[in-house]
């Protein structure tokens, strides 16, 4: 039966005949192509900046004008920021002290911490955080500074509170007496607790020798008893010598005109007077003959303190660039052979560098410093000494000059990126009477130095005919080691420095 109805339906399918072929599709219509990715910008930061790129950002315009009294003025705009930074620069400092070594820092203090004018000392401190600013003194050896940083719109107010300090200081005499037992309270615990303090009072005092005289950059500080000495009439006198308008200069930085500076100031400072006093004596420094070892006796120091220092050219000396790459080389920073050799190789300091200081007369002090354990002094004296050595006797290599004139000439820019900064650039250029083309010459010279010009340089400046050797440390321990290096003089701080002894030379 299944077979029968199997047949009949195939049959009946014949019979119908094949089916119409299915109609052919439409083509699908092309596809629209998608539009083509942006290009991924190149990131600024996935390769580092070629080698060598050099700042040429100039050192901005200084206007100078001269009010009528006499004070000068040093005007720096630096557009888009509303802050104006002030600097009152009074060209006397620590070298004017005389026979008075704290004279000119207690005066400077005494401006501030004393009164002024209608302001007492509490009334000046509030008046000034009013203006959300900060009164500050500092003084060094060429130079009284005082310094007030607000914002534009209150720049008549700030040079009021500057001219009652210069021209109106009450000089009141509790105030006094409390800053100087502040000041005696200072420096009897600078000579307990700093090694760097002691040395540095010995150092400058020997570099500065003359044969009958003292040099006005002898003292590094006043000692507790040169401090008690100090009279509230002799801060009068220094005062009246020295806070006088041709011995005054009116730095001001910030987003200002200079039209304004001069206007303001005039109305400000028209009760400024005097005359200015005499400068101080600059002999030609003698320092030692040879090399000089001295010990300045810390007992039971656990550790020393070490500078080896020597007198150099004089700022506007046309090596002065060429000196600054050798120092920089020497121990300006952890590229320097100091850092690399003494401190990570040998390990015989826990902090060495060198330095060049620039007094505004004279020869510039040349320093080393190293911080090192007591039981391992010698080893870092002659380790100084060894390098102070190399540098007059070997040339640099080029990669030590490239590195030191780029970091040199390089990082100038960050030095500028503040009002503060500017007016405290400017400020150095008035005092040590330089042009105010100086910085940018500066840096076009590091540039253009070679390795010949470096090491002749470093071959004078290097020499070992007057050097200083000043290990601040336990002289029970440190003081024999070190004959081997010449005779040990050993001094007593407690008692103003007087030697205890002195150890031949073996």
């Amino acid at each position: 039966m299944s077979r029968f109805v199997t047949f009949a339906l195939a049959t009946a399918l014949a019979a119908c005949g094949s089916p119409p072929p299915a109609a052919a599709p439409k083509p699908a219509p092309a596809p629209v192509p998608a539009p083509a990715p942006a290009p991924v910008p190149a990131d600024p930061l996935a390769e580092p900046p070629t080698s060598g790129i050099r700042p040429t950002t100039p050192f901005p315009a200084i206007v100078h004008r001269q009010l009528k009294s006499g004070m000068g003025l040093a005007i720096v705009p630096r557009r888009g920021f509303p802050v104006i930074e002030l600097r009152l620069l009074v060209l006397s400092g620590l070298g004017s002290d005389g026979a008075l070594p704290g004279l000119a820092s207690v005066t400077g203090k005494l401006l501030k911490d004393g009164g002024a004018g209608r302001y007492s000392s509490k009334e000046l401190a509030e008046r000034t955080e009013a203006l959300g600013a900060r009164l500050s003194v500092s003084t060094d050896r060429d130079a009284t500074r005082i310094g007030l940083g607000v914002t534009t719109g209150s720049l008549d107010e700030a040079l009021d509170i500057l001219a009652a300090v210069a021209e109106q200081p009450r000089f009141a005499p509790a105030e006094f007496d409390k800053l100087k037992q502040r000041e005696i309270d200072r420096v009897k615990d600078r000579a307990r607790t700093s090694p760097g303090w002691l040395a540095s009072m010995v150092l400058y005092r020997e570099l500065y020798e003359l044969p009958v005289s003292i040099h006005p950059y002898a003292h590094y500080d006043a000692l507790p008893e040169e401090m008690s000495a100090l009279k509230l009439t002799d801060v009068k006198r220094w005062y009246k010598d020295h806070f006088t308008p041709d011995n005054t200069v009116l730095v001001v930085t910030g987003d200002i005109e200079p039209d304004q500076v001069e206007k303001a100031a005039e109305r400000a400072f028209k009760g400024f007077r005097g005359t200015k006093a005499a400068p101080p004596s600059f002999s030609d420094p003698r320092g030692p003959n040879g090399r000089k070892i001295i010990v300045v006796d810390r007992p039971a120091s656990a550790q020393s303190q070490v500078f080896v220092g020597a007198l150099g050219p004089e700022r506007r000396s046309e090596e002065y660039p060429s000196l600054m790459v050798a120092n920089q080389i020497l121990g300006g920073g952890m590229s320097g052979r100091l850092f690399l050799d003494v401190r990570e190789k040998r390990s015989l300091a826990y902090s060495t560098s060198s330095w060049v200081e620039e007094p505004a007369r004279g020869p510039m002090p040349m320093v080393l410093s190293a911080g090192t354990q007591t039981a391992r002094t010698a080893e870092a004296v002659a380790a100084l000494l060894e390098h102070y050595d190399r540098m007059s006797t070997s040339a640099p290599a080029n990669e030590e000059l490239d590195l030191a004139a780029r970091f040199l000439s390089d990082s100038f820019a960050f030095k500028m990126e503040s009002a503060g900064a500017i007016a405290d650039l400017t400020s150095r250029l008035l005092v040590l009477g330089l042009p105010d083309e100086t910085y940018d010459d500066y840096r076009k010279a590091v540039r253009s130095l070679d390795v010949e010009a470096v090491a002749r340089t470093a071959s004078h400046a290097y020499r070992q005919g007057s050097l200083v050797v000043v290990v601040a440390g336990d002289a029970q321990a440190i003081a024999k080691s070190l004959t081997k290096f010449g005779p040990v003089e050993v001094l007593d701080p407690e008692h103003a420095f007087t030697i205890q002894k002195t150890l031949p030379h073996e």
